[in-house]
Protein backbone atom coordinates (compact mmCIF):
# COMPACT_ATOMS: atom_id res chain seq x y z
CA UNK A 1 0.00 0.00 0.00
CA UNK A 2 2.94 2.28 0.65
CA UNK A 3 4.61 4.09 -2.25
CA UNK A 4 8.15 5.44 -2.42
CA UNK A 5 8.43 9.09 -1.65
CA UNK A 6 9.18 11.68 -4.28
CA UNK A 7 12.77 12.04 -5.25
CA UNK A 8 12.65 15.81 -4.77
CA UNK A 9 14.67 17.06 -1.83
CA UNK A 10 12.60 17.52 1.36
CA UNK A 11 12.36 21.02 2.85
CA UNK A 12 14.15 21.44 6.14
CA UNK A 13 11.15 23.06 7.85
CA UNK A 14 9.14 19.84 7.80
CA UNK A 15 10.88 19.09 11.05
CA UNK A 16 11.25 22.09 13.38
CA UNK A 17 11.84 22.60 17.12
CA UNK A 18 8.49 24.42 17.50
CA UNK A 19 6.69 21.21 16.55
CA UNK A 20 8.04 19.40 19.59
CA UNK A 21 6.71 22.01 22.01
CA UNK A 22 3.38 22.82 20.35
CA UNK A 23 0.46 22.24 22.79
CA UNK A 24 -1.86 20.97 20.02
CA UNK A 25 -1.38 17.61 18.29
CA UNK A 26 0.80 18.25 15.21
CA UNK A 27 2.62 16.13 12.63
CA UNK A 28 4.48 16.55 9.35
CA UNK A 29 4.10 14.19 6.43
CA UNK A 30 5.89 14.00 3.07
CA UNK A 31 5.15 12.70 -0.36
CA UNK A 32 1.98 11.52 -2.05
CA UNK A 33 1.61 8.64 0.43
CA UNK A 34 1.97 11.03 3.35
CA UNK A 35 4.80 9.30 5.16
CA UNK A 36 5.11 10.56 8.73
CA UNK A 37 8.34 12.47 9.09
CA UNK A 38 7.94 14.09 12.50
CA UNK A 39 5.34 14.09 15.22
CA UNK A 40 4.97 15.81 18.59
CA UNK A 41 4.02 14.24 21.98
CA UNK A 42 0.46 15.65 21.84
CA UNK A 43 -0.15 13.83 18.54
CA UNK A 44 1.29 10.61 19.99
CA UNK A 45 -1.16 10.88 22.89
CA UNK A 46 -4.05 11.53 20.49
CA UNK A 47 -3.27 8.48 18.29
CA UNK A 48 -2.29 6.31 21.22
CA UNK A 49 1.07 5.23 19.76
CA UNK A 50 4.69 6.09 20.35
CA UNK A 51 6.77 8.25 18.05
CA UNK A 52 8.91 5.30 16.96
CA UNK A 53 5.78 3.39 15.96
CA UNK A 54 4.66 6.15 13.58
CA UNK A 55 7.68 7.94 12.11
CA UNK A 56 8.58 6.57 8.67
CA UNK A 57 5.19 4.98 8.02
CA UNK A 58 2.42 6.21 5.71
CA UNK A 59 -0.26 7.85 7.77
CA UNK A 60 -2.89 5.65 6.10
CA UNK A 61 -1.46 2.70 8.05
CA UNK A 62 -2.10 4.56 11.28
CA UNK A 63 -5.71 5.61 10.58
CA UNK A 64 -8.83 3.75 9.47
CA UNK A 65 -9.23 3.47 5.67
CA UNK A 66 -12.28 5.73 5.62
CA UNK A 67 -10.77 8.37 7.88
CA UNK A 68 -11.53 11.82 6.51
CA UNK A 69 -7.99 13.00 7.25
CA UNK A 70 -6.62 10.92 4.33
CA UNK A 71 -8.80 12.68 1.73
CA UNK A 72 -7.84 16.06 3.15
CA UNK A 73 -4.15 15.26 2.84
CA UNK A 74 -4.61 14.15 -0.77
CA UNK A 75 -6.31 17.47 -1.52
CA UNK A 76 -3.52 19.49 0.07
CA UNK A 77 -0.87 17.50 -1.79
CA UNK A 78 -2.46 17.88 -5.21
CA UNK A 79 -3.86 21.39 -4.89
CA UNK A 80 -1.03 22.85 -2.83
CA UNK A 81 -3.57 24.79 -0.75
CA UNK A 82 -4.24 24.81 3.04
CA UNK A 83 -7.52 23.36 4.21
CA UNK A 84 -9.54 23.17 7.42
CA UNK A 85 -12.25 20.75 8.30
CA UNK A 86 -14.32 19.84 11.34
CA UNK A 87 -15.73 16.36 11.66
CA UNK A 88 -17.20 14.08 14.29
CA UNK A 89 -14.75 11.53 15.61
CA UNK A 90 -17.37 9.01 16.68
CA UNK A 91 -21.17 8.90 16.99
CA UNK A 92 -22.25 11.05 19.92
CA UNK A 93 -18.63 11.98 20.57
CA UNK A 94 -16.63 15.17 20.27
CA UNK A 95 -15.57 16.97 17.10
CA UNK A 96 -12.08 17.27 15.67
CA UNK A 97 -10.91 20.24 13.68
CA UNK A 98 -8.15 19.52 11.15
CA UNK A 99 -5.99 22.26 9.73
CA UNK A 100 -3.38 21.33 7.08
CA UNK A 101 -0.78 23.46 5.31
CA UNK A 102 1.24 22.36 2.31
CA UNK A 103 5.03 22.54 2.46
CA UNK A 104 6.21 23.64 -0.95
CA UNK A 105 9.38 22.50 -2.68
CA UNK A 106 10.22 23.30 -6.31
CA UNK A 107 6.82 25.04 -6.63
CA UNK A 108 4.86 21.97 -5.66
CA UNK A 109 3.67 20.40 -2.39
CA UNK A 110 6.33 18.18 -0.98
CA UNK A 111 4.54 17.49 2.24
CA UNK A 112 2.07 18.87 4.78
CA UNK A 113 1.79 20.05 8.33
CA UNK A 114 -1.21 18.70 10.26
CA UNK A 115 -2.73 20.37 13.34
CA UNK A 116 -5.62 18.76 15.20
CA UNK A 117 -7.93 20.59 17.63
CA UNK A 118 -10.67 18.90 19.60
CA UNK A 119 -13.97 20.73 19.66
CA UNK A 120 -17.20 19.95 21.43
CA UNK A 121 -20.55 20.31 19.66
CA UNK A 122 -22.87 23.03 21.01
CA UNK A 123 -25.15 20.59 22.75
CA UNK A 124 -22.18 18.86 24.35
CA UNK A 125 -20.73 22.16 25.48
CA UNK A 126 -24.09 23.10 26.94
CA UNK A 127 -24.31 19.75 28.70
CA UNK A 128 -20.80 20.15 30.05
CA UNK A 129 -21.61 23.63 31.29
CA UNK A 130 -24.80 22.39 32.94
CA UNK A 131 -22.93 19.55 34.56
CA UNK A 132 -20.29 21.98 35.83
CA UNK A 133 -22.98 24.29 37.19
CA UNK A 134 -24.73 21.36 38.83
CA UNK A 135 -21.50 20.18 40.42
CA UNK A 136 -20.79 23.71 41.60
CA UNK A 137 -24.30 24.02 43.02
CA UNK A 138 -24.00 20.70 44.82
CA UNK A 139 -20.59 21.69 46.16
CA UNK A 140 -21.96 25.02 47.32
CA UNK A 141 -24.85 23.22 48.97
CA UNK A 142 -22.41 20.90 50.73
CA UNK A 143 -20.29 23.83 51.88
CA UNK A 144 -23.37 25.73 53.07
CA UNK A 145 -24.63 22.71 54.96
CA UNK A 146 -21.20 22.20 56.53
CA UNK A 147 -21.02 25.89 57.49
CA UNK A 148 -24.53 25.75 58.98
CA UNK A 149 -23.61 22.67 60.99
CA UNK A 150 -20.38 24.26 62.21
CA UNK A 151 -22.24 27.45 63.11
CA UNK A 152 -24.86 25.46 65.01
CA UNK A 153 -22.14 23.67 66.96
CA UNK A 154 -20.44 26.99 67.65
CA UNK A 155 -23.69 28.53 68.89
CA UNK A 156 -24.24 25.58 71.21
CA UNK A 157 -20.68 25.91 72.53
CA UNK A 158 -21.07 29.66 73.00
CA UNK A 159 -24.36 29.11 74.81
CA UNK A 160 -22.79 26.53 77.10
CA UNK A 161 -19.85 28.81 77.88
CA UNK A 162 -22.13 31.76 78.55
CA UNK A 163 -24.23 29.62 80.86
CA UNK A 164 -21.10 28.41 82.64
CA UNK A 165 -19.96 32.01 83.09
CA UNK A 166 -23.40 33.02 84.39
CA UNK A 167 -23.36 30.07 86.80
CA UNK A 168 -19.87 31.00 87.99
CA UNK A 169 -20.93 34.63 88.43
CA UNK A 170 -24.03 33.62 90.40
CA UNK A 171 -21.94 31.33 92.59
CA UNK A 172 -19.35 34.05 93.25
CA UNK A 173 -22.06 36.57 94.09
CA UNK A 174 -23.80 34.10 96.39
CA UNK A 175 -20.55 33.27 98.20
CA UNK A 176 -19.72 36.98 98.50
CA UNK A 177 -23.17 37.67 99.89
CA UNK A 178 -22.75 34.96 102.54
CA UNK A 179 -19.26 36.20 103.46
CA UNK A 180 -20.65 39.73 103.82
CA UNK A 181 -23.46 38.46 106.07
CA UNK A 182 -21.01 36.52 108.22
CA UNK A 183 -18.69 39.53 108.52
CA UNK A 184 -21.63 41.73 109.47
CA UNK A 185 -22.47 39.24 112.21
CA UNK A 186 -18.90 39.55 113.47
CA UNK A 187 -19.19 43.36 113.33
CA UNK A 188 -22.43 43.18 115.33
CA UNK A 189 -20.79 40.97 117.96
CA UNK A 190 -17.87 43.40 118.26
CA UNK A 191 -20.30 46.33 118.51
CA UNK A 192 -22.05 44.53 121.33
CA UNK A 193 -18.75 44.05 123.13
CA UNK A 194 -17.95 47.76 122.67
CA UNK A 195 -21.17 48.67 124.46
CA UNK A 196 -20.16 46.53 127.43
CA UNK A 197 -16.58 47.82 127.54
CA UNK A 198 -15.47 51.05 129.22
CA UNK A 199 -14.61 53.75 126.70
CA UNK A 200 -10.94 53.85 127.69
CA UNK A 201 -10.59 50.18 126.76
CA UNK A 202 -12.83 50.11 123.68
CA UNK A 203 -10.41 51.62 121.12
CA UNK A 204 -9.09 48.26 120.00
CA UNK A 205 -12.61 46.97 119.50
CA UNK A 206 -13.53 50.07 117.48
CA UNK A 207 -10.51 49.70 115.16
CA UNK A 208 -11.22 46.01 114.61
CA UNK A 209 -14.88 46.73 113.93
CA UNK A 210 -13.98 49.33 111.29
CA UNK A 211 -11.50 47.01 109.57
CA UNK A 212 -13.92 44.12 109.36
CA UNK A 213 -16.68 46.46 108.20
CA UNK A 214 -14.44 47.69 105.36
CA UNK A 215 -13.95 44.11 104.17
CA UNK A 216 -17.68 43.43 104.51
CA UNK A 217 -18.41 46.42 102.27
CA UNK A 218 -16.11 44.95 99.61
CA UNK A 219 -18.04 41.67 99.54
CA UNK A 220 -21.29 43.62 99.51
CA UNK A 221 -20.13 45.36 96.32
CA UNK A 222 -19.06 42.07 94.75
CA UNK A 223 -22.43 40.47 95.51
CA UNK A 224 -24.23 43.38 93.82
CA UNK A 225 -21.91 43.81 90.82
CA UNK A 226 -22.58 42.55 87.30
CA UNK A 227 -18.99 41.24 87.20
CA UNK A 228 -16.47 40.27 89.85
CA UNK A 229 -13.13 40.95 88.17
CA UNK A 230 -12.87 44.60 89.23
CA UNK A 231 -14.26 46.86 91.94
CA UNK A 232 -15.40 50.47 91.28
CA UNK A 233 -13.40 52.61 93.69
CA UNK A 234 -15.91 55.48 93.81
CA UNK A 235 -18.65 53.22 95.18
CA UNK A 236 -16.17 51.42 97.43
CA UNK A 237 -14.93 54.70 98.95
CA UNK A 238 -18.47 55.85 99.66
CA UNK A 239 -19.29 52.60 101.45
CA UNK A 240 -16.10 52.76 103.51
CA UNK A 241 -16.86 56.39 104.45
CA UNK A 242 -20.38 55.44 105.45
CA UNK A 243 -19.11 52.53 107.54
CA UNK A 244 -16.48 54.68 109.33
CA UNK A 245 -19.06 57.38 110.04
CA UNK A 246 -21.48 54.84 111.48
CA UNK A 247 -18.92 53.09 113.70
CA UNK A 248 -16.58 55.94 114.75
CA UNK A 249 -18.64 59.13 114.68
CA UNK A 250 -21.63 60.06 116.76
CA UNK A 251 -24.70 61.42 114.94
CA UNK A 252 -24.00 64.80 116.49
CA UNK A 253 -20.30 64.77 115.58
CA UNK A 254 -18.86 67.83 113.91
CA UNK A 255 -16.52 65.72 111.79
CA UNK A 256 -17.61 64.93 108.23
CA UNK A 257 -16.15 62.61 105.60
CA UNK A 258 -16.22 63.77 101.98
CA UNK A 259 -15.66 61.44 99.03
CA UNK A 260 -14.40 62.55 95.62
CA UNK A 261 -13.50 59.87 93.14
CA UNK A 262 -13.11 59.36 89.43
CA UNK A 263 -14.68 56.32 87.79
CA UNK A 264 -11.63 54.12 88.35
CA UNK A 265 -11.66 50.39 88.97
CA UNK A 266 -9.21 48.17 90.81
CA UNK A 267 -8.71 44.46 90.44
CA UNK A 268 -10.51 42.48 93.13
CA UNK A 269 -7.25 40.94 94.40
CA UNK A 270 -6.07 44.36 95.64
CA UNK A 271 -9.44 45.64 96.78
CA UNK A 272 -9.04 44.27 100.32
CA UNK A 273 -5.69 46.00 101.10
CA UNK A 274 -7.06 49.16 99.44
CA UNK A 275 -10.13 49.18 101.68
CA UNK A 276 -8.13 48.43 104.80
CA UNK A 277 -5.64 51.20 103.94
CA UNK A 278 -8.41 53.78 103.52
CA UNK A 279 -10.03 52.63 106.75
CA UNK A 280 -6.74 52.81 108.66
CA UNK A 281 -5.86 56.31 107.45
CA UNK A 282 -9.41 57.58 107.92
CA UNK A 283 -9.62 56.13 111.42
CA UNK A 284 -6.32 57.77 112.40
CA UNK A 285 -7.57 61.12 111.12
CA UNK A 286 -10.82 60.81 113.09
CA UNK A 287 -8.90 59.92 116.26
CA UNK A 288 -6.05 62.46 116.12
CA UNK A 289 -6.81 65.36 113.76
CA UNK A 290 -9.78 67.01 115.49
CA UNK A 291 -9.27 67.56 119.21
CA UNK A 292 -12.01 70.18 119.18
CA UNK A 293 -14.45 67.72 117.58
CA UNK A 294 -15.01 69.51 114.26
CA UNK A 295 -13.42 69.20 110.84
CA UNK A 296 -13.49 67.49 107.49
CA UNK A 297 -11.79 64.40 106.04
CA UNK A 298 -11.49 64.08 102.28
CA UNK A 299 -11.12 60.73 100.54
CA UNK A 300 -10.33 60.94 96.83
CA UNK A 301 -9.16 58.70 94.00
CA UNK A 302 -8.00 59.76 90.56
CA UNK A 303 -6.08 58.22 87.71
CA UNK A 304 -2.65 59.72 86.99
CA UNK A 305 -1.35 58.12 83.81
CA UNK A 306 -0.84 54.45 84.52
CA UNK A 307 -1.13 55.03 88.27
CA UNK A 308 -4.00 55.35 90.72
CA UNK A 309 -3.60 58.08 93.32
CA UNK A 310 -5.41 57.76 96.64
CA UNK A 311 -5.56 60.87 98.82
CA UNK A 312 -6.64 60.96 102.47
CA UNK A 313 -6.57 64.56 103.70
CA UNK A 314 -7.89 66.40 106.76
CA UNK A 315 -8.08 70.04 107.79
CA UNK A 316 -7.28 69.28 111.40
CA UNK A 317 -4.46 70.33 113.67
CA UNK A 318 -1.81 68.62 111.57
CA UNK A 319 1.25 66.74 112.76
CA UNK A 320 4.56 68.47 112.17
CA UNK A 321 6.89 66.01 113.83
CA UNK A 322 4.90 62.79 113.98
CA UNK A 323 3.98 60.19 111.41
CA UNK A 324 0.22 60.62 111.08
CA UNK A 325 -0.19 56.91 110.60
CA UNK A 326 1.22 56.15 114.03
CA UNK A 327 -0.62 56.43 117.32
CA UNK A 328 1.25 55.88 120.59
CA UNK A 329 1.21 52.25 121.59
CA UNK A 330 -0.62 51.20 118.44
CA UNK A 331 0.33 49.36 115.26
CA UNK A 332 -1.37 51.68 112.75
CA UNK A 333 1.83 52.53 110.89
CA UNK A 334 2.71 48.86 110.56
CA UNK A 335 -0.67 48.11 109.01
CA UNK A 336 -0.43 51.06 106.63
CA UNK A 337 3.03 49.99 105.42
CA UNK A 338 1.77 46.43 104.84
CA UNK A 339 -1.26 47.61 102.85
CA UNK A 340 0.79 50.02 100.72
CA UNK A 341 3.25 47.23 99.94
CA UNK A 342 0.42 44.86 98.97
CA UNK A 343 -0.85 47.49 96.54
CA UNK A 344 2.62 47.83 95.04
CA UNK A 345 2.53 51.54 95.80
CA UNK A 346 4.45 54.38 97.43
CA UNK A 347 3.31 56.90 100.04
CA UNK A 348 4.01 60.62 100.42
CA UNK A 349 2.99 62.76 103.41
CA UNK A 350 2.64 66.52 103.64
CA UNK A 351 1.79 68.08 106.99
CA UNK A 352 2.03 71.28 108.96
CA UNK A 353 0.84 72.49 112.33
CA UNK A 354 -2.69 73.79 112.28
CA UNK A 355 -3.37 73.28 108.55
CA UNK A 356 -4.01 69.57 108.36
CA UNK A 357 -2.35 66.51 106.92
CA UNK A 358 -2.42 65.11 103.40
CA UNK A 359 -1.37 61.56 102.61
CA UNK A 360 -1.02 60.42 98.99
CA UNK A 361 -0.50 56.83 97.88
CA UNK A 362 0.23 55.99 94.26
CA UNK A 363 0.01 52.43 92.96
CA UNK A 364 -0.21 50.79 89.50
CA UNK A 365 -3.51 50.92 87.66
CA UNK A 366 -3.28 47.34 86.35
CA UNK A 367 -6.36 47.53 84.14
CA UNK A 368 -8.14 44.19 83.85
CA UNK A 369 -9.45 43.51 80.35
CA UNK A 370 -12.60 41.41 80.14
CA UNK A 371 -13.13 38.97 77.25
CA UNK A 372 -16.66 40.31 76.91
CA UNK A 373 -19.20 42.35 78.81
CA UNK A 374 -21.13 40.18 81.19
CA UNK A 375 -24.82 40.77 81.69
CA UNK A 376 -27.06 39.66 84.50
CA UNK A 377 -27.98 35.96 84.45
Amino acid sequence: MAAPPTSDPMPADLSSPWLEHAPSPMATVEGATHIVRDINPAFCQLIGRTRDEMVGKPICELLPEDHECLALLDHVHHAGEPISHTGQARPGGGFWSYTMWPVMAARRAAGAVIQVTERAPPEERTLAMNEALLRGSLRQHELTAAADAANARLQVEIGQRMQSERDALMLTKEISHRIKNNLQIVVALIANEIKRTPAEFAQGYLATEARIAAIAELYALISQSSHVHTIPLDAYLREIARSMSASLLEPSSGVSIEVRSEAVEIDSDRAVPFGLLVNELGTNAIKHAFPNGTGRIRLSVEQAGDQIELTVADDGVGMAAKDPTRAPGKHGSDYVAIFVRQLGGAMAISRSDGTGTTIRIQFPLLVVRHPRAEGPP
